[in-house]
């Protein structure tokens, strides 16, 4: 599902189209006069850039009132507590434009987002009801969060510190699947990429996303990618 249009860039594109049609519409209109004036024999040529200037403007005086009829639909970061500007509500995650983190969004309802501090390095980490693991954003240890599991994130924990694996791993997308859109999304997010870099990307798979990285990190990315369709593998980084 497509990512919700934010009012602020709808607004770029209506002002940017006032502009590219109304600059070239007043030049033209001085070009216009200047003939009508001092080049008589170019009375037709002078007319109809006159005509072709005026249609300019007015197109451009249209676009720019357009700005003021988009809808807004507010949102609250629950992160950062700032609000992004929407065309509408949206029905799947977004990026908050203050702290760049994905606002998690289920069915247009949007979701808790719960705090937990890394017991390794005390850094705050955010995870939501979406979450499945959750990976130290400073330290790059797993964090055990709650579960349906009657062990609870004690074992969790346990199970991590007993399994610890110090090797380095190359996460590698193989396949994109037939969901481009969200694994676009997916990889603006984990890369931190433009759109274009991102479909660069996929023009030359297989290609490494990630080098060293923690076998937990490299699991739950490759996990991510293959909820969106997307095939990856990760092995160990040689040395």
């Amino acid at each position: 599902m497509a990512e919700a249009q934010r009012s602020s860039d709808l607004k770029e594109v209506f002002v940017q189209r006032a502009i590219l049609a109304g600059v070239p519409g007043i030049i033209g209109v001085g070009i216009g006069i200047v003939i009508l004036a001092y080049f008589q024999i170019w009375l037709v040529l002078g007319l109809m850039i006159l005509a072709a200037s005026i249609a300019a403007i007015v197109y451009a005086v249209v676009q720019y009132r357009k700005t003021k009829d988009i809808p807004d639909f507010s949102l609250d970061c629950p992160y950062c507590s700032k609000k992004n500007h929407l065309v509408e509500q949206p029905m799947s995650d977004i990026r908050c434009v203050h702290c760049n983190r994905m606002v998690p969004i289920f069915e247009g309802r949007m979701l808790r987002v719960f705090q937990v501090r890394c017991g390794f390095c005390n850094t705050l980490n955010f995870y939501s009801e979406k979450s499945t693991g959750l990976i130290c954003e400073e330290c790059d240890r797993v964090i055990p969060i709650a579960t349906d599991d009657e062990s609870g994130p004690s074992k969790a924990f346990s199970t991590y510190a007993a399994r610890d694996d110090n090797s380095a791993y190359d996460l590698t997308l193989n396949e994109a699947g037939t969901k481009h859109e969200e694994v676009i999304n997916c990889l603006q997010h984990m890369l931190a990429l433009n759109r274009n870099q991102v479909k660069q990307i996929l023009d030359e798979l297989p290609v490494v996303l990630l080098s060293g990285i923690p076998r937990k990190k490299a699991e739950m990315l490759k996990a991510q990618l293959e909820t969106h369709g997307a095939y990856a593998s990760f092995t160990e980084t040689k040395q």
